[in-house]
C-alpha cells in the first residue's frame, strides 16, 4: 500500500489541500477528470477580446480571506473600490432616478437583514416564505439573493444560508480568480484527464479506480461539487460514506451562468457603477449585467435559478440571444453593432461540475453542520460545501481544503511516512 494521499479534483479545495500536505512533507497525487485545474475558477482568455471570469471572480469578505495573500504573493490584480451602493436601474422603460435606486439599494440590505434575523431564530423556511412589501426593491432584492444561492429562494434554506459570515467587503479580482487558482497549482503533481469511478476500503487504506488504472493510497479527499456527488459517478463504500451522501442530498449545487458580452464601446456612461439592472417587464426576473473594469468594454449578464436552467437547457445561442435582448430594451437595437464578441458559460451541464455553488434546502438548514462533523475516516470530504461561514466561495473551498488536508494528517501521523 502506497503511504501517499489521493486528493480528486483539481480546483480551490483540492489545490489548497495539496499546498498543504506539500509543506508538511506528505506524499500526494491530485487527480483531475478534466482537462484544466481551477474547477469553478476559471478565466477564459480564448473566447473574448479580453479575459473575463467564467465562474468566481470576486474576493469576497476580502478583509479576512485567505487567498488575498496568495494574490499578492503572485501578483494578482485586484480592484478594493466599493461600488456595491452604485448601480444603474433601468425599470418602466426609463431609468431610475438617485432616489428610487437609493430604494433598492435599501431594499437589497433590508432583505439579507431579514434572512439572518430569520436564520438567527433558527427558522429553517424557505427564503421566500419571508415577507416583503412587494415592488422592483423586493424585485431586484429576490433577484440579487437568488445570485446569492445560485437557485430561487423557494428552494432555499434561511437557517442553511445565515450560517455564511459577510463581512461585506468585496473585491473584483480583475486578472482573473481562475488565473490565480491556476497560478497557485504550479507545481503540483497534478493529473488531468482522469476520471475517478469508485473509491473502496482496501487492506489498511483506500483504492482508488479511475479510467487510466487502479491507484491505492493511505487515504483520499473528494473536493467534487455536491452535484457530482449526488449524480453517482463514483461509487462509495458502506459506511459514514453513506451517511456523508444522504446528507449531501438535500445540499445541491443550484444554477449559476453567465453570459460575457463584449463591446466596441459601451453606450452609457458607466461612470463608476458596478453595474445594470434591468427590469425590462414584470413577467421576468430582473438581470444584473456586471460592468467590467479595465481594458475591453464589457457587460456580464449573471443570471441564475430556473431561468438560467431554462436558458442553458436552450444552448449558448440562446443565452446570448436572450441578453443581448435585454440591452436591445435599454439602448435600442443598434446596440447590436457595438457587440464585438459573446460568449455564455455551461457550469450546469459540464459533467465535471454540473452546477453553481451549493444551498442547503428548506428543513436541511443543519446538513451542512452536519456534513463537516461527520467523521468518514479515509475518505475525506473538502470544498465549498464543507465551509460553515464561506460556502459558495473559492476561498471557502481553499480553507475546507485546508483544514481538512490538516486534520486527515494528523490523523494518520502514526502510520505516514514523512
Amino acid at each position: 500500500m502506497s503511504d501517499r494521499i489521493v486528493i480528486i479534483g483539481a480546483g480551490a479545495a483540492g489545490i489548497s489541500a495539496g499546498i498543504t500536505l506539500q509543506e508538511l512533507g506528505i506524499p500526494f497525487i491530485i487527480l483531475e477528470a478534466n482537462d484544466r485545474v481551477g474547477g469553478r475558477a476559471y478565466t477564459d482568455t480564448t473566447t473574448l477580446p479580453s479575459h473575463w471570469d467564467q465562474g468566481c471572480s470576486w474576493l469576497h469578505c476580502a478583509n479576512v480571506n485567505p487567498l488575498v495573500s496568495w494574490a499578492d504573493q503572485i501578483g494578482s490584480v485586484y480592484d478594493t473600490t466599493d461600488r456595491s451602493e452604485k448601480a444603474l436601474l433601468w425599470t418602466q422603460n426609463q431609468w431610475a432616478n438617485a432616489a428610487q435606486k437609493s430604494a433598492v439599494h435599501h431594499g437589497i440590505n433590508k432583505r439579507f437583514v431579514d434572512i439572518y434575523a430569520s436564520a438567527k431564530k433558527g427558522h429553517d423556511i424557505a427564503i421566500s416564505d419571508i415577507p416583503v412589501k412587494g415592488g422592483i426593491e423586493s424585485d431586484i432584492a429576490d433577484a440579487m439573493v437568488t445570485l446569492m444561492c445560485s437557485d430561487n429562494t423557494k428552494n432555499v434554506s434561511a437557517c442553511g444560508y445565515g450560517d455564511y459570515e459577510d463581512t461585506n467587503v468585496n473585491w473584483l479580482l480583475t486578472s482573473g480568480y481562475g488565473d490565480l487558482i491556476k497560478r497557485m497549482a504550479v507545481g503540483l503533481p497534478i493529473q488531468t484527464g482522469i476520471k475517478v469511478s469508485s473509491i473502496m476500503h482496501h487492506r489498511n487504506g483506500v483504492r482508488v479506480q479511475t479510467n487510466s488504472e487502479d491507484i491505492e493510497a493511505r487515504a483520499v479527499i473528494i473536493t467534487v461539487s455536491t452535484n457530482v456527488l449526488r449524480s453517482g459517478q463514483i461509487t462509495f463504500p458502506s459506511g459514514p460514506v453513506q451517511q456523508m451522501l444522504t446528507l449531501v442530498s438535500e445540499v445541491p449545487c443550484g444554477t449559476y451562468e453567465k453570459v460575457g458580452i463584449a463591446l466596441k464601446k459601451y453606450p452609457f456612461d458607466p461612470e463608476d457603477n458596478e453595474a445594470i439592472w434591468v427590469s425590462s417587464n414584470q413577467k421576468e426576473n430582473p438581470i444584473y449585467f456586471q460592468i467590467s473594469r479595465g481594458g475591453q468594454p464589457m457587460l456580464v449578464a449573471h443570471i441564475a435559478g430556473q431561468q438560467a436552467r431554462d436558458l442553458v437547457g436552450q444552448g449558448a445561442k440562446a443565452m446570448v440571444d436572450f441578453a443581448t435582448q435585454q440591452l436591445k430594451v435599454v439602448f435600442g437595437s443598434n446596440v447590436q453593432n457595438l457587440v464585438c464578441g459573446t460568449s455564455a458559460t455551461d457550469w450546469q451541464v459540464n459533467p465535471f461540475i454540473q452546477g453553481g455553488y451549493s444551498y442547503a434546502r428548506p428543513g436541511a438548514g443543519q446538513n451542512r453542520r452536519d456534513m463537516i462533523a461527520l467523521d468518514t475516516d479515509l475518505i475525506a470530504f473538502a470544498g465549498e460545501a464543507f465551509s460553515l461561514p464561506w460556502f459558495g466561495t473559492a476561498h471557502g473551498a481553499y480553507q475546507s481544503g485546508k483544514d481538512v488536508a490538516s486534520a486527515l494528517v494528523q490523523r494518520l501521523a502514526p502510520t505516514t511516512s514523512n
